[in-house]
């Protein structure tokens, strides 16, 4: 043996392994020579009587061995009664839910016994049958999905012969009963090791991230001195799923190890707690010292003189410390969930993405019930697959996200169609919003990343206004030079961040720990994930956002390159920045002249790349802010005209052209006198118009004088 286990270490054991092993040979079921199967029964006291009766038409099962039936009333005086409720409702292989008004109504049955219920039914844990005993609206209610009892889910109060309505109910337990047995006897036995705590149900809606399994267990299980010397790390931006994938792994092969041990690592308390645990969960002589860096040093010594064992350290966001808790010398695999991209020797660094749009739609699916866990992508309809692939592009493919908008769904029922416009209307809420039957990741998106954004203030204030700068841009291809042009614009704070190398190498450092921002070396651009945009922009105060906005809108003026054919590369790479700066425009109703600016030239770029229908509102923006800001009669508002005008010309509308290149004229020949040189090009403009037209009388006097004015234009 290579433990010496305890009592106690036998029952924790118990317990965990119950959960994934409660299987039964069939033949023994029915003759009575095996175990009962347990039958957790969740009721309001105010049914208590129905109850009894459900206890009466179940005594024929319970003679003759199939069923033990457990409920709150067989709790015995001093016992610990949460304790003793969560211990059969974790090893009950059938959960009855007696639904009634009472029932939903209870906090205690509706939101901790059925969501554990329900909970490991999806895990395939155990088996919940919703009994009707009371007229009830559950429409829509969390096991709305499953098949109630009795038959044709009419409750039993509304029986006429209420016998009937228990005997119907009683022949159905019995089926599921039948049936498990026919199911768990064909299947193979699931070994679990001697040690395991880990604190989650395998995730029954686990999907993709096949690849990344691969390259884990060919790390750890080659058999390579390096694959016991060094830590395996899966890193990545909080929600992007590192800790399925970790639970993933240990349910896999946890035939692999005697031990699996799991510890939260969030900070240094936490960490020593879960450490103290394990060395509980050992039986090591240390583990009640009351100075506990002994218990620590205990559990280290364990890990190097034995082997077979794996240490999952989840949420280490803060690596540095972790050396001093890690043996120097371990002799089974240690493996790290953590957000900090910078690792060094400490751990090799596995890189955890979003999901593909493939994945992604067939995750929400079926995790919406709109699929079987189990079922692919092909079985859902055409229709189906094609919303569900745009809110996982809404979603930018995180897996956080895509549970929490599957979870609504299910909950509420609602249809995928309808989940896209709520989310629209109201993203902000339901970033928010986490559905109740989840304890695998109970916290929302906006909640996960809330903490780092929290740290990243602390730890360096420039750093977080650089997050909210890229907060305001496009996700992708965020050019640090882009940056350090508009750095005059920054704020206090950020401006000398930014014109500082190695300053400016500082703050991403910040974000980079926390896997909020990605940093591409050879291109030299940032990038961000949109949903850490859209839950930064919808925390920041009212004020606060408008300043940013505008900041963002002068950084990007600045960096958007002269409009000309030599520059259309960086024009392009510009532009999906200063699109959404025009939004924000629009959005905030901007009057800035950065902003007419901004939006004068990239409509010039779109109109030279023929993208008429882009560029039109961008020009009539940027007109409006220029004749709010300077007035009608001013040189820019005339460099507006003119280019709307030639906007229509080359759409061939030329009735909508005329009136502004006459405008743009006369301002010009008000501001600058009629023979100055700026006329020129207004001139050749309405001259070229006309001409199109077939005006050719109108137009040649136009041109006679633009070769006049374009004769008085410095040489050289």
């Amino acid at each position: 043996m290579l433990f010496s286990p305890l009592l106690t270490r036998l029952i924790y054991a118990y317990f965990f392994t119950k959960e994934a092993d409660m299987e039964v040979e069939a033949d023994q079921v029915m003759s009575g020579s095996h175990q009962p199967i347990e039958i957790f029964c969740s009721y309001a006291h105010a049914d208590e009587c129905w109850r009894q009766q459900l206890d009466i038409h179940l005594s024929l099962m319970q003679r003759q061995g199939l069923v033990s039936i457990w409920h709150d009333r067989r709790i015995i005086p001093s016992q610990d009664w949460a304790q003793a409720i969560d211990s059969h409702l974790t090893s009950a292989w059938v959960i009855l839910l007696l639904i009634s008004p009472d029932f939903l109504a209870s906090d205690y049955c509706y939101g901790i016994e059925m969501q554990r219920a329900l909970e490991r039914h999806q895990a395939g844990q155990a088996r919940v049958i919703p009994i009707l005993l009371r007229p009830v609206d559950w429409k829509g209610a969390p096991f709305a999905r499953l098949q109630a009892l009795p038959t044709n889910a009419k409750a039993i109060t509304s029986w006429s012969n209420q016998d009937e309505a228990f005997a119907d109910v009683a022949a159905g337990i019995r089926r599921a009963i039948e049936d498990a047995a026919r199911l768990t006897a064909s299947s193979s036995h699931a070994t679990f090791p001697p040690v395991w705590n880990v604190p989650y149900a395998h995730n029954p809606f686990f999907t993709g991230r096949e690849e990344l399994l691969s390259r884990l267990e060919k790390q750890l299980q080659t058999g390579q001195p390096s694959a016991l010397s060094q830590p395996q790390a899966i890193s990545g931006l909080g929600g992007i799923g590192k800790t399925q994938i970790a639970v993933e792994y240990a349910y896999r092969h946890r035939q692999d190890y005697q031990a699996v041990l799991w510890a939260r690592a969030e900070s240094w308390e936490m960490l020593t707690s879960s450490l103290v645990e394990i060395a509980v969960l050992l039986d090591l002589p240390q583990k009640n010292a009351q100075d506990q860096t002994l218990t620590i040093q205990a559990v280290k010594n364990w890990l190097q003189t034995h082997g077979e064992w794996l240490l999952i350290l989840d949420n280490a966001d803060e690596p540095a410390p972790l050396g001093q808790f890690l043996p120097w010398a371990p002799a089974g695999h240690i493996l790290l969930t953590t957000r900090a991209q910078a690792l060094g020797e400490l751990a090799r660094r596995i890189e955890v993405g979003t999901f593909t749009a493939e994945q992604g739609t067939l995750f929400l699916l079926r995790r919406a019930s709109l699929l079987a866990a189990d079922a692919s992508l092909e079985q859902a309809t055409a229709g189906d697959r094609q919303v569900a692939r745009q809110i996982s592009q809404e979603l930018g493919g995180l897996p956080l996200a895509l549970d929490q908008a599957g979870a609504y769904m299910e909950e509420t029922g609602c249809r995928l169609q309808d989940y896209q416009r709520i989310y629209r209307q109201h993203r902000r809420e339901l970033l928010k919003q986490r559905g109740g039957l989840v304890r695998s990741h109970p916290e929302p998106v906006a909640t996960t990343w809330s903490l780092s954004f929290r740290r990243v203030q602390e730890k360096q204030p420039a750093a977080a206004e650089l997050l909210r700068l890229c907060a305001f841009l496009a996700p992708e291809d965020i050019a640090e030079e882009m940056i350090t042009q508009g750095a005059p614009h920054l704020g206090p704070l950020l401006e000398p961040i930014a014109r500082d190398a190695y300053e400016f190498n500082q703050a991403i450092e910040v974000l980079r720990a926390y896997s909020l921002v990605q940093r591409d070396p050879s291109t030299g651009a940032l990038s961000i994930h949109r949903l850490v945009q859209a839950v930064l922009r919808d925390t920041l105060p009212a004020e606060e956002a408008q300043l940013w906005a505008e900041r963002t809108v002068c950084v990007v003026n600045a960096a958007f390159p002269k409009v000309e054919f030599e520059q259309w590369s960086l024009c392009e790479r510009c532009l999906p920045h200063a699109l959404v700066c025009a939004e924000e425009v629009e959005r905030c109703n901007m009057t800035l002249l950065d902003a007419a600016s901004l939006l004068h030239r990239v409509g010039w770029y779109l109109d030279d790349r023929a993208r008429y229908r882009e560029a039109e509102p961008l020009y009539q923006r940027a007109l409006a802010i220029r004749e709010q800001q300077l007035g009608p009669e001013h040189p820019d508002t005339a460099s507006s005209l003119n280019n709307l005008a030639l906007l229509y010309r080359d759409q061939g509308k030329y009735e909508q052209a005329e009136p502004l290149l006459k405008r743009a004229l006369e301002i010009d020949e008000e501001a600058f006198g009629p023979e100055h040189p700026e006329l020129a090009t207004d001139l050749n403009n309405l001259a070229l118009l006309y001409q199109n037209q077939g005006k050719d009388e109108q137009a040649e006097p136009l041109y006679h004088c633009a070769h006049v004015a374009q004769k008085t234009l410095p040489q050289g």
